[in-house]
């Protein structure tokens, strides 16, 4: 992924599609770009259950979207 296009998406809420090596289905996550930090590969996503920090390998797809309230 190119660094400008994950950079824009820091403040925003996003839907991001993963999938871990080894595993048969996807993941869905929906959250809040705290942070992106591609030199080490990871992306910090802020949820309703806590912060986490995602492997920028693991991401299929990521969508923005509306908050919610």
């Amino acid at each position: 992924m190119e660094r400008k296009s994950l950079e824009r998406l820091i403040g925003k809420h996003v839907k991001i599609v993963t999938k871990e090596p080894g595993d048969e289905r996807t993941r869905m996550l929906t959250g809040k770009v705290t942070d992106v930090d591609l030199d080490e590969g990871f992306l910090m996503v802020e949820t309703r259950d806590g912060e986490c920090c995602l492997s920028v390998q693991v991401i299929i797809a990521i969508k923005p979207r509306e908050q919610k309230s």
